[in-house]
């Protein structure tokens, strides 16, 4: 009868030679001689077993004593063990692999050459080509068991990685995790390739090439590290964050748009946009920070380094609900406003820190971004190791602190704005600079004691209108004063916005003009709806055009159409309003719109979409003014909107008043409980419908 005696060597040992020496026993000496030599190689590790024979009266444990290279190593056998082929189940590793702490399926590996804990967590999803399983090590798991529920749940869970190009992300230890799709096809007992890299300190940015001599980056071959380097990963310089600000070069205010857009995605309904003054111990003087604070859903971890890349894939649908599609929008708007920013975010079970600032890369060659991220264990924060080691914590945290204002007496502070709800705090400083001072421009001291709109809000120091086709007015507040920007940014209002600590009065665009004309239509085989009507603060201004959202959200303002950009008095007074989401949607399934969202790009939609305008601008026009005969008596007259629309503050429905009430004799903040409404929340709100109301019409141009 035999039994099987097996050694195991950490590294790889090549044609190795070994004599077995008398098998002993405790009580017993007697000699034998291996009956067969059995080795077996798996990844990093080498395994040798030995099926010795002895008599069937001998203890059941023995021993032999194997020599190699001159040194003697006694290996332990068992008699029960039958057979050399079973040598590989003391390799073999079996678990659960879980996803949102739900169970998706017993799985089990013969090859893993990491120590892999008893659970897998899933914690997200990642587009597969920024992980290519041709340039990471990897070893097989495949399913265990037969459960038919977890097998069905396991081809599901196969299926999404296929069908969406992704790798399940997870992480143990020092080591990030990849489970890669199949190339097959699939089925309840396919297996899949688990790829996995060494752990960075700070977080890498999208396609960043590490150094690829070095295990600590990624482990493997000499062959797999030459793949690394010659695969299609490129390098990210910090010069490159400079850069990034050169998208809102133009106009300053479109960057903070792309903050206001990440807040509403979030789905915030109170937004705050201030600058304070701290004092940075490191540079030993007071500085102004641009904080963009908003109560949304706050993010995780691994929302968080999303929104550090370097850009995603975009999404293959357009979902209307959201403004956030290129994956660029937070980089590009901090970078614009200044040269260093810190993010404060508070989710349900974690908070966050991350700095992206160009003063912390200035001497490196790649891109780090810091980022610490806390668990909440029984009421306590404490470093979340799923993420990142202690270690790496402290360090990242150190440079947080170094680099920025926020020293361990103001980060907790600003966590504790939050209280027990989530949210999210942008602080950008090293502010852009207009000269010898900076771009923006907040000081009360420029407002007279009476202004007090202009003490609470936050303009261009330039007071630069930007340029469009056809323009001759140079008075346009919403290019210079970020609070007459906000009052018009969504084409439905329903967040709260704060600039200074003062309520924007937000508007509906639409619901404010007079002579109001709602034109439907079908432009392209899609159905579109514009809004005409006339403004007399606009004319008296000098100012016209359409106002064109995407998504609900302002993209083009004062868009001269038709006869309006060769002739200054042509439409002057006339705004329209438009939503052209379905309009620059492509057939491709992309939408024409630039990676700024302050412009559509060239192509044959927007083309036709501006000569449409042009005709029913200039139709609006003919029909309402150019036509009109007036009395001579008259000629002082003025147009004027038929209703009075007030927002209210808690549930942000917009409610109509006879255009006799004084809307600004309204306190700052109103609600429908309140006089002249005095109705609940639960009203519903009245809809905007085709008014055309004149008030003493004459031409007085």
């Amino acid at each position: 009868m035999g039994g099987l005696a097996m050694l195991h060597f950490k590294k790889p040992v090549v044609n190795p030679s070994l004599s077995v020496g008398p098998l002993q026993s405790a009580c017993t000496s007697f000699a034998s001689s291996s009956s067969s030599l059995l080795v077996y190689s798996q990844g990093v590790c080498t395994w040798f077993a030995c099926y010795l024979l002895a008599p069937a009266h001998q203890p059941s444990f023995q021993f032999a004593s194997l020599t190699t290279q001159g040194k003697c190593i006694r290996v332990f056998s068992h008699r029960n063990m039958k057979a050399p082929q079973k040598a590989r189940d003391s390799n073999c590793w079996k678990g659960l692999l879980m996803k949102d702490k739900k169970a998706v399926c017993d799985v089990q590996s013969f090859s893993a050459p990491l120590k892999l804990p008893p659970r897998l967590a899933i914690l997200g999803f990642e587009v597969a080509s920024i992980y290519p399983l041709s340039v990471l090590p990897h070893f097989k798991i495949c399913p265990l068991g037969a459960n038919p529920q977890r097998l069905a749940e396991w081809k599901r869970f196969v299926t999404y990685l296929v069908d969406r190009h992704k790798v399940a992300i997870l992480m143990i230890d020092d080591w990030d995790m990849f489970i890669n799709p199949p190339s097959g096809p699939v089925g309840h007992k396919q297996f899949v390739f688990m790829s996995y890299r060494k752990k960075v300190t700070s977080l890498p940015t999208s396609y960043i090439l590490q150094d690829c001599h070095s295990l600590d980056v990624v482990t493997g071959t000499e062959d797999d590290r030459s793949r690394y380097a010659l695969s299609r990963f490129a390098r990210t310089h910090p010069s490159y964050m400079e850069t990034l600000g050169q998208m809102h070069a133009s106009w300053i205010f479109g960057a903070i748009a792309e903050l206001v857009d990440n807040a509403r995605d979030a789905g915030a309904t109170r937004l705050d946009v201030c600058i304070e003054q701290e004092y940075f111990h490191a540079k030993k003087l007071s500085i102004p920070i641009l904080c963009i604070t908003d109560n949304g859903t706050g993010m995780t971890y691994m929302d968080l380094t999303r929104m550090m890349a370097f850009g995603h894939k975009r999404p293959s649908d357009d979902d209307e609900s959201l403004l956030g599609r290129f994956g660029v929008g937070f980089k590009t708007g901090s970078m614009r406003l200044g040269k260093d920013g810190v993010v404060f975010t508070q989710s349900k079970d974690s908070r966050s820190i991350a700095s992206f600032s160009r003063s912390f890369n200035e001497t490196k060659e790649e891109v780090e971004i810091p980022i610490v991220t806390y668990t909440r264990n029984l009421g306590w924060m404490e470093f979340d190791t799923n993420f990142q080691s202690h270690e790496q914590a402290t360090a990242n945290l150190r440079a947080i602190k170094e680099f920025s204002p926020f020293n361990e007496y103001m980060i907790g502070p600003k966590f504790k704005a939050f209280g027990d709800k989530t949210g999210t705090i942008i602080c950008i400083y090293n502010l852009d600079r207009w000269g010898s001072q900076h771009t923006l421009s907040w000081d009360p001291k420029l407002a007279s004691e009476t202004d007090t709109k202009l003490k609470s809000d936050i303009q261009v120091r330039s007071r630069r209108v930007r340029a469009r086709p056809g323009q001759m007015s140079r008075e346009v507040p919403l290019d210079y004063s970020l609070r007459a920007y906000l009052e018009v940014i969504f084409l439905e209002p329903r967040m709260e916005i704060y600039v200074q600590g003062t309520l924007v009065g937000t508007r509906s665009l639409q619901q404010s003009l007079c002579k109001r004309k709602v034109l439907d239509d079908v432009l392209g085989g899609k159905k579109v709806k514009l809004t005409l009507g006339f403004s007399q603060e606009e004319r008296a201004r000098g100012n016209c055009g359409i106002f064109l959202y995407w998504h609900g959200r302002l993209i083009e303002a004062y868009k001269r159409v038709g006869g309006m950009i060769h002739n200054a008095d042509v439409g002057l007074g006339v705004i329209g309003v438009m939503d052209v989401t379905d309009v620059m949607r492509l057939e491709n399934g992309s939408v024409a719109i630039l990676n700024n969202k302050q412009g559509f790009s060239d192509c044959e939609a927007y083309a036709a979409l501006e000569e449409w305008l042009g005709i029913k601008a200039d139709g609006y026009w003919d029909e309402n003014f150019d036509k009109l005969k007036v009395e001579e008596e008259e000629e002082h007259a003025v147009y004027s909107e038929a209703k009075e629309w007030v927002q209210c503050n808690k549930c942000l429905k917009w409610r109509a008043f006879d255009k006799s009430f004084n809307a600004k004799n309204l306190p700052a903040e109103w609600f429908c409980f309140m006089p002249p409404f005095m109705e609940s929340c639960a009203v519903p709100e009245e809809k905007v419908g085709e008014e055309v109301v004149t008030l003493k019409a004459t031409r007085t141009f």
